[in-house]
């Protein structure tokens, strides 16, 4: 009798063992609904979508490893055969040397494969011992919807009669955005039940729209394209929905725009997706042209312009961003404070995640008065470093007097290392930054450049055209790690440069001030009994994009100083180039300056 006592222990210490709160499952959301608890009602609904969680805690005596598996199964009853659910298959779980690991989970339960006295569902780690969660019971209703078979409660609202109408016909210029569109109100007890109410809206707008259940709205976006909108609503059960009630037509009438010329830009490299990509340390601009508004236009829309017409500046402009990186905020459109310029620059976009590459969409509003029009929009990439891939670093290259280009050195990189722990690959990418037209290309791939350095070969020079002569463009290069083992994830690094600079004077006399400046920026020949250096100067104020914001626009105030008017610049860091118009001069020269705008 003791031994029997004694294996009967055993078996219940196994059994605690095998069958313990060592699994546990925790749904979330029932058909986009939150559980508040108890059993999972599959109601009459033919499919439901049941969102879950499992933590798996093996005990500290067990090893886990990483070879067992994690399963949900369903079953009609206690007495009866367990099956895998519809996803309820995950696969191999990893605790990475730990003991406890989770894993989550949507699965759909069929309302055919339960009895009308129900049934349950459970989670199941395997790894050759079998650990179980509690199970999780499962109800449904005696009957299921399908095709016309609707059974309702009967203090369930009928759609038929729902007073359904919709507010209001408006006109608007193009490039508004149109005030929400109202609906009546009703009540919907039953909510996403297959005997609640469901609206769908119609429209013929093109643009973004976005709804407001609650408050029963729908929301259109700045209209860009010409022609008039019309929408409606319709009501139905939420079950196999049929538009049983349809409301009034409300009508948007689109008159032509009176602003002109509202059309942003950027010399950014192009993507083949058509994004303009950006890195933090290599921000573009985004340019915007001068917008007018006709006075006329604006008092009759049906006016046509006379050539020659005088038209107005706008008052201000505005820009928004939206992210679009799969977030809750993705149509989301969010102003850019204290922007109001006809132009920006990106690095005055948000990052949301600095763990991963961001992408957005900006655009530009123009505002006059109580008017209000969108320009175009611009999609932007900006490239997030990651998994340690670094390179280094920029390089200066003196061009001789003979034309003869100084050899770059080699760029290295680090080990990147993906946070996986799997080796990556390389891919090295190089671009262009022509000064002749000021625009970066496109980045290409680097033929058999799949080391962890690379060497760059001699910078080439680009022949003249025509008056323009020869010049030797700037190089950026940089480094693609990618993931071989996750879906090919790619990892883009940091970018250096290799910039020619000709082999000219650049020990002469001037100094600038006030740095920091805010409107106003002076060059000064410090030494009066020598001229010529502020003489006939060539004069280009670049951003650090490159681009040239001022070029020749200056004020000579005495032989020895010259003032430069950058109140209409975006604050940011600038480089002044001077140089001689011709260089053959023996005075011949060629100076740089930094200096930083702000308000």
């Amino acid at each position: 009798m003791r031994k029997n006592y004694i294996h009967l222990v055993l078996l219940l210490l196994l059994n605690v063992s095998m069958f313990g709160q060592k699994v546990t499952i925790s749904p979330t959301l029932i058909n986009g609904m939150g559980y508040s608890g108890g059993s999972i009602n599959l109601g009459s609904v033919p499919t439901t979508t049941v969102s879950l969680s499992v933590k798996v805690d093996v005990p500290s005596s067990a090893a886990a490893g990483n070879q067992g598996t994690i399963k949900i199964y369903f079953s009609r009853g206690t007495a009866l055969a367990s099956n895998v659910t519809n996803g309820g298959d995950g696969g191999a779980l990893y605790f990475g040397g730990g003991n406890v690991a989770t894993r989550s989970f949507v699965i759909e339960l069929n309302w055919s494969d339960f009895l009308t006295s129900g049934g349950f569902i459970y989670a199941e780690y395997n790894n050759g011992t079998a650990y179980k969660s509690s199970n999780i019971t499962v109800i449904k209703n005696s009957t299921v919807n399908t095709g016309t078979n609707l059974n309702p409660p009967k203090d369930a609202p009928n759609p038929k009669n729902i007073a359904n109408t919709i507010c209001c016909d408006q006109t608007i210029r193009l490039g508004e955005k149109p005030e929400p569109i109202t609906g009546s109100q009703y009540l919907n007890p039953y909510g996403t039940l297959p005997y609640g109410i469901a609206s769908v809206w119609e429209t013929t707008a093109r643009s973004p729209i976005s709804f407001d259940n609650i408050n029963k709205t729908l929301s259109i976006d700045y209209i860009t394209e010409p022609g008039d909108i019309t929408i409606k609503r319709s009501l139905g059960y939420y079950h196999n929905f049929e538009p049983v009630n349809k409301s009034n037509t409300v009508k948007i009438k689109v008159l032509p725009s009176p602003i002109s010329n509202n059309e942003i830009f950027s010399n950014g490299s192009v993507n083949l997706d058509g994004s303009i990509e950006i890195s933090y340390n290599n921000p573009v601009n985004i340019f915007g042209y001068q917008s007018f508004i006709n006075l006329n236009m604006l008092q009759d829309p049906y006016y046509i312009p006379k050539r020659g017409e005088t038209s107005i500046m706008i008052e201000k402009y505005e820009w928004e961003y939206r992210i679009t990186n799969g977030t809750t905020e993705e149509n989301i459109w969010t102003s850019i404070p204290n922007q109001f310029s006809a132009s920006i620059n990106s690095s005055y976009l948000p990052r949301s995640n600095s763990s991963k590459d961001n992408f957005y969409i900006i655009r530009r509003i123009a505002i006059y008065q109580n008017l209000k029009l969108t320009s175009n929009s611009l999609t932007i990439s900006l490239r997030a470093i990651r998994e340690n891939n670094t390179i280094c670093c920029d390089q200066t290259l003196q061009i001789s007097s003979s034309n003869e280009i100084e050899i770059p050195s080699i760029i290295t990189g680090t080990t990147a290392i993906s946070n996986k722990n799997k080796p990556l690959s390389y891919q090295w990418q190089s671009r262009t930054f022509s000064e002749r037209d000021s625009k970066f290309s496109s980045w290409v791939n680097i033929p058999n450049s799949n080391s962890k350095d690379y060497i760059p070969p001699a910078l080439e020079v680009i022949p003249g055209i025509g008056r323009n002569p020869a010049t030797v463009p700037t190089y950026n290069y940089r480094r693609i790690a990618t993931d071989t083992h996750y879906k090919g994830e790619e990892y883009y690094s940091n970018e250096i440069s290799l910039t020619p600079v000709n082999n000219v004077n650049t020990s002469i006399p001037l100094i600038i001030y006030p740095n920091p400046a805010t409107s106003i920026i002076n060059i000064e020949n410090t030494e009066m009994l020598i001229e010529d250096y502020l003489k006939d100067p060539s004069i280009d104020i670049v951003n650090i994009m490159g681009n040239v914001v001022n070029s020749n626009n200056f004020t000579k105030i005495t032989p020895y100083l010259i003032s430069i008017d950058i109140s209409n610049l975006i604050n940011g860091t600038y480089f002044i180039n001077i140089s001689s118009k011709n260089q053959d001069r023996r005075r011949g020269y060629k100076k740089q300056f930094t200096f930083i705008k702000n308000q």
